[in-house]
C-alpha cells in the first residue's frame, strides 16, 4: 500500500488532525498571539498603499506563494513531529512498535 494515494489520504489526514491540535496551542500562546495581531496590523497597513493594479498582483502572488510553502513546511513538520513520536516509543516500548513499517508506510515515494 505505497502509493500516491496512500501518501495523500495520510497528508489529509494529518492536515486535519493539526488543524485541531495546533490551532488549540496557538490560542494560549500569548506570543504567537501577538505574532498574529502584528501581521494584523501589517496588512492593514499594506493595504492602505496606493499600489498600482500591476504591484498588487505582485505582492499578492508573493503572499500566496508564501502562504503555500508555510502551510506546507507546517504539515510536513507535523508528520515529522509524529515520526519522532513513533521513534520514541520505539525505543521506550521496542516490542509494540514497528518504526520502520511505519516510516515506510508515511514516506514512501510515489511510484
Amino acid at each position: 500500500m505505497c502509493d500516491k494515494e496512500f501518501k495523500e489520504l495520510v497528508k489529509i489526514a494529518v492536515e486535519k488532525l493539526k488543524d485541531k491540535s495546533v490551532l488549540k496551542l496557538l490560542k494560549a500562546d500569548a506570543s504567537y498571539q501577538k505574532d498574529s495581531n502584528n501581521e494584523g496590523s501589517a496588512e492593514d497597513a499594506f493595504n492602505q498603499l496606493d499600489l498600482t493594479e500591476k504591484q498588487k498582483a505582485v505582492c499578492q502572488r508573493l503572499l500566496d506563494c508564501r502562504d503555500k510553502q508555510d502551510f506546507e513546511y507546517g504539515t510536513h513538520a507535523y508528520i515529522a513531529g509524529l515520526m519522532d513520536a513513533f521513534h520514541i516509543m520505539a525505543v521506550l516500548f521496542p516490542e509494540k512498535w514497528d518504526t520502520e513499517r511505519i516510516r515506510e508506510a508515511i514516506s514512501c515515494k510515489s511510484r
